[in-house]
Formats: C-alpha cells, structure tokens, sequence
C-alpha cells in the first residue's frame, strides 16, 4: 500500500496554536491544540515525520522562533506572507484557529507555489531589525512630544530654536519657559516637565543608539561600501543589510525593487493596460531609507545616478524621480554586494568588469 503524505498547518498564537494534519486529498488525518512550543509540536509528529510532506505556517512574531526551532529539528517548515495567506484563509464562512490551521495545511499542499515564502532570518539578522525599528519608533515617540512642547510655547507667545542633542534641546526649552516667565508672565513648568523628562531620555537613548549602529555599520565590510554611496548612512546600509540578508536570493539585482515595493502595479483588462502607483510591499523602513538616500543623493552628489535622474525630471514628477533613483541605488547595492565590489560614481569610465545601476555586472 502506498505511503499517505501528511501536509500540517500550524495556526500559531502567542499562548496556544492549532495543528492539523491533511493527506494527499485534503482529509483531516488529526487537529490538535496545545502550547506553542516546538517541543509540543515535535511531540505529536515524531511519529510520523517520514510522513510529512511540508509545515505551513503565516508568517508573524509567534511563528518565528517556532520556525526556526522545528527546522533545527529536521522539519521542512515554510512560511506564507501574511496578506496573501489571508486572502486564502478568508474562503472559509468562519475564522477560527482550528479552520485557519486547516487552511494552512491546504496552503501548504495547493497554493505553495502561488503564495510568496517570507525568509526567516538569523537571529542575528533579527536583532538588527529590531535595533532599527526600536530606534524609528522611538523617533516617532521624540517627534510627538517635542511637537506638543512647541505647540504649547507656541500657543503662549514663544518659539522654541531646533536643537542637535538632548543637552542643546534641554537648554533651549528651560531657557524660552524661563523668559515666557519672566516677559509674558505664563509659567509653563509644571505642564512642561513631564514632556521635557521623556523628550530628553528619549533623544539622548537615540544618540546612543545611533552611536552603536554606526559602529556596527563601520565593522561591517559591506555596510562599508555601501556608504561609499553619496546619501547612503549608516542606517541605511545596516536597513538593507539587514532585510535582504543574503543578495544571491535574488537571480537579478533588479528583482530587489519589487521586494521592497518600488515598482509600479500594473491592471490589465482585455485591451487596456495601465501602470499604477508602487505596489509598497516589503519593509517599510528600509523603503523609507532608501527614498531619503535617494533625496540627498539627487541633491548633492555628482554620479552616473544623479545624471540619469535629471534626465527623468523632464518626464516625471519629483516624487517619482526620488522613487526611481531609490529604486536604482537599491539594485546597486545589490549587484556591488554580490559581486563583492566598491562603488563606482561612473562605471563606464572605468576599465574591466565594474557595476552598474542596471545590471549586476558589465563589461
């Protein structure tokens, strides 16, 4: 008798996950619930691992260290994207986890190759990405709260100056609180000092985190290169670093623009085709950085890039001129990473095999 393939979708939530296990047809072979830990899941499928054809599962915090653990122990584990695994979950009339881990286990025997896989990183990888997302909440967080103090010196008649540290940015509040005091007699203190205290804890631990992310950039051989990049810094070359892990992922340095969601969508329909804004899938923040790289570059650098981008302002607007040197200068990235190669402000000038904007490698 022929040997029935299991095919298991895990539904994992932070405290508990819903197993279950189909054959070759979709039939449920056996559902189960227990804690998320992969020692559990091991536990009930040991048995019958020579059985298992693949382990599906969404992607999201609580899948990642299960991930991880199950394929050290020898579990072919893939994991789906989260929008398009929804979109596939959301055919059934009831959401729950016994049905959303029935339909991943059908994701995993149907769709495979119809759902995007998301890369599970290193944990080393993985602690950089929360270093810099940490860090851009944690702007966010300063940017609020420095905004409701100027609004409310503001609204009293004062003005508050921009200031580069915590200590400058503590200095210049106290000192416009203290002359609204003593020249418009409004005494701000008491509804100031909270603000003041998080302001200048949060922005002194920024400094310190982009001390620290600089000199990791600064240790690392290919974040190096990629600051060699006039309006790549630190944070960008650690962002990408980071997302892509490892460049020979991708066949052509090009696919790297859709991965961060910089190419435009396109709707077709019979006769008519048309070209949408960009998709924005992928890492938002690195996106970001590479939008804001791609700014600077524009403005201040002399390079084959920068040309090429005033050729394109005759045709398109600035927004999409930024989007499209964002997407060159990632493509660059990509090629002089895996052709382990500095960067070259005009390629073609050169001799030999250099990179380029377009392609990985010319001659």
């Amino acid at each position: 008798m022929a040997r029935t393939s299991l095919w298991i979708g895990i539904d994992a939530g932070a405290d508990e996950m819903s197993i279950c296990a189909t054959d070759d047809r979709g039939a449920v072979m056996f559902e189960h619930c227990c804690v998320t830990k992969a020692k559990a899941v091991h536990e009930l499928l040991k048995r019958e691992r020579r059985r298992i054809e693949l382990i599906g599962l969404e992607s999201g915090s609580s899948g990642t260290g299960l991930t991880r653990a199950l394929r050290k122990l020898g579990y072919p584990v893939a994991v789906f994207e989260a929008r398009q695994a929804s979109k596939f979950l959301s055919i059934r009339r009831n959401k729950t986890d016994k049905n959303d881990a029935k339909g991943l286990a059908d994701l995993a025997r149907l769709a495979r190759e119809s759902v995007s896989e998301v890369r599970v990183k290193s944990p080393e990888c993985q602690r950089m990405r929360s270093t810099l997302i940490m860090r851009q909440k944690l702007v966010q967080l300063r940017v609020t709260m420095e905004g409701a103090l100027r609004s409310l010196i503001s609204l009293n008649g004062g003005k508050l100056k921009s200031s580069s540290s915590a200590r400058s940015f503590e200095k210049n509040v106290r000192s416009e609180i203290d002359r609204l005091r003593k020249v418009e007699k409004v005494d701000l203190r008491e509804d100031t000092a909270p603000l003041i205290a998080l302001s200048v804890a949060t922005r002194g631990y920024v400094e310190m985190l982009d001390n620290r992310l600089r000199r990791e950039a600064d240790a690392n051989a290919v974040c190096r290169r990629f600051m060699d990049i006039p309006g790549v810094g630190p944070l960008t070359a650690l962002s990408l670093v980071s997302a892509i892990e490892d460049p020979h992922r991708f066949r052509r340095s090009a696919d790297v623009g859709a991965y961060f969601g910089l190419v435009p969508t396109v709707r077709e329909s019979g006769q008519l085709r048309t070209k949408r804004r960009i998709s924005k899938a992928g890492d938002k923040l690195t996106r970001t950085l590479l939008a804001t790289a791609a700014q600077q570059h524009m403005r201040w650098a002399d390079t084959a890039i920068s040309t090429w981008a005033k050729g394109l302002s005759s045709r398109l607007q600035k927004k999409g001129v930024q989007t499209a040197v964002a997407r060159k200068l990632a493509v660059t990235m990509v090629a002089m990473w895996k052709a382990e190669k500095a960067y070259e402000p005009y390629p073609n000038l050169g001799r030999g095999r250099v990179i380029t904007a377009d392609t990985n490698l010319a001659s």
